[in-house]
């Protein structure tokens, strides 16, 4: 039975400060998410961000945890229950990056029950360093940890899909439905952020981003929807450029160009979590309110909608 293992970034296990630190203090050890010299940033980390961010990042959390758990890993769940009854005759797990269930647990499990084949499905549309090269990362490890066993899986990466037909009219249908209902609105597509230092591969990431907007305008107009559609980019984190424009900044700016609604959409996120549930739903639709904008509406992710399944088989299919 061949295997496929779904990963995500991960969530704390609860709200709890101490929960959160452990998860802020494994996120942001790894050189690939944080890029400073070591010497520099772990005496940084340690002594300042892992003190003062937990409290506020654990309420948070508490805002948008549900009576399941952290959202993302509750549709994470889901997901992997949608694709074990979409693909009969395939083992299905999900892993996270820095929290349980680990990879290399997860793929320990395969090796364990005899698995030869093993796809691994990053949950991110979008190729960076610091989230599918982390993933890679990782299963090399593991890899290299069962370098002595007699037999080994056959493990192969999914790489990006940043224009699959499935993902991008999935998309164009959830933004024409809303669109329908909000005169005179634009789109926004906001996607996460990363550094703007070679290190993290910033224009191949935004060519990808870019492609993913302009197949969800090609897909919009042949619905009869011709409207601006914005690419930006969220969730900044410490000194440095970053990709640019911020989404942020363009909610505030847009009713300066006379935009009084605007629809906005994540297709980087395949799961909604803090930073669609608060940084979006919130701080962004505040900006965008207090700029004097009226209408603010946000096309969730795909989380558990079947149209998930049919995504990831095709994906297998052209792996």
């Amino acid at each position: 039975m061949p295997g496929l293992l779904i990963v995500n970034l991960g969530s704390p296990q609860s709200p709890a400060p101490e929960h959160v630190r452990t998860f802020l203090r494994d996120f942001l050890s790894d050189p690939d998410v944080v890029d400073f010299p070591r010497a520099l940033w772990l005496p940084i980390l340690h002594g300042i961000v892992l003190r003062v961010r937990p409290a506020k990042s654990g309420a948070l959390y508490e805002k948008v945890w549900t009576e399941e758990g952290s959202p993302l890993v509750v549709y994470t769940r889901r997901q992997r229950d949608l694709l074990a009854q979409a693909l009969p005759g395939w083992d299905v797990r999900y892993a996270m990056t820095y929290t349980r269930p680990s990879i290399a647990a997860q793929l320990d499990a395969f090796a364990d029950a005899g698995t030869t084949d093993i796809r691994v499905l990053p949950l991110f549309p979008h190729w960076a360093p610091s989230s599918t090269g982390s993933i890679v990362k990782q299963i090399r490890q593991w890899e290299e940890s069962r370098v002595h066993d007699a037999v080994r899986p056959r493990l192969r990466v999914i790489g990006a899909w940043p224009t699959q037909p499935d993902f991008i009219g999935w998309h164009a249908e959830r933004l024409a439905e809303a669109l329908a209902g909000a005169e005179g609105a634009v789109v926004v597509l906001s996607y996460h952020g990363v550094p703007n230092r070679e290190v993290h591969r910033p224009q191949g990431y935004r060519a990808e981003c870019e492609a993913t907007t302009d197949a969800i305008a090609r897909a919009l107009r042949e619905h009869g929807v011709d409207c601006p559609v914005y690419s930006t980019f969220q969730s900044k984190f410490g000194p440095g450029a970053w990709l640019q424009p911020a989404t942020i900044d363009t909610m505030s700016e847009l009713p300066g160009r006379g935009v009084r609604s605007v629809v906005l959409a994540t297709p980087g996120f395949v799961a909604d979590c803090i930073e669609t549930l608060d940084e979006l739903d919130v701080l962004n639709r505040e900006a965008f309110e207090r700029a004097g904008g009226e209408q603010f509406y946000r096309v969730p992710p795909i989380n558990d909608h079947p149209v998930f399944a049919r995504i990831v088989a095709d994906l297998i299919r052209n792996s």
